[in-house]
């Protein structure tokens, strides 16, 4: 169970389980249909308090591997928000391929908001937008500044996790630390345990792309987000500004 904003989020498929996912999507697609009955037969009334909002990291991965990811994308994007099931699906970038949707492109166009981060978010300004001096402003802001469909965006991060983090129930530090490393993604809990193995040493994106095989060829400004993201809930300390930012592990 992940606390998310002070709402309890059940995680599945850890470790790489997706049949865990398959079989939870499954599930998913059932209680839309049963959402569908009740909202005919009882009105809006029938279905308060059912809302829910999905979370699907590494979709094309999902797609190669779970028989009801391409139906599931489907149906909720083309039902779910009248029955307040709402979904994220998360990839490298927004061909209709990576979810799911080969020619089907106007699903994902007509059915999402598209926010893209980083280089792709630089990259779309580039060559679909012909706007540099929008990739340079985005650019300027790191993970501040991103696009929402053509729509260039900035987040306010200087309260950044924290609302995020659950308050421990006492005053014992070593049961909140317990709590934040059991909700570490695998690229988090590479970087932990770098930094638990080499206490002192200020990790830099570089040593984690050369280290670890699944960040090899990932954006450097998204292993720095991994960075700031575990010193938000006070595991290590980050270090520097910008592409000069590390992290280290402390207590």
């Amino acid at each position: 169970m992940l606390a998310i904003f002070g709402y309890k989020a059940d995680v599945i498929g850890r470790k790489g389980n997706f049949k865990a996912i398959d079989t939870a999507m499954g599930h998913d697609l059932k209680t839309l249909e049963e959402l569908v009955e009740l909202r005919g037969e009882g009105g809006d009334n029938a279905i308060a308090g059912r809302e829910r909002f999905l979370i699907a990291e590494e979709f094309p991965i999902l797609v190669d591997e779970c028989d009801n990811s391409t139906h599931w994308i489907k149906r909720h994007a083309k039902r779910g928000r009248r029955y307040k099931q709402f979904i994220c699906a998360l990839a490298q970038n927004d061909t209709a391929e990576n979810y799911g949707l080969q020619g089907d492109k106007d699903t994902l166009y007509s059915c999402f908001v598209l926010v893209r981060l980083g280089q792709f978010g630089r990259d779309y300004a580039r060559t679909k937008l012909k706007d540099p001096q929008l990739e340079q402003w985005l650019k300027a802001g790191g993970k501040r500044r991103f696009m929402v469909d053509d729509c260039p965006c900035e987040l306010d991060l200087s309260n950044w996790g924290a609302t995020a983090i659950a308050q421990p129930e006492n005053s014992g530090g070593g049961e909140k630390e317990l709590r934040s490393t059991q909700d570490l993604n695998e690229y988090e809990q590479f970087i932990l345990t770098w930094g638990q193995e080499h206490p002192g040493e200020l990790l830099k994106a570089r040593i984690v792309q050369q280290r670890c095989n699944m960040l090899k060829k990932d954006d450097p400004e998204n292993i720095r987000i991994f960075f700031q993201s575990l010193a938000d809930r006070g595991l290590g300390e980050v270090e520097g500004n910008g592409d000069r930012l590390g992290w280290r592990w402390s207590k």
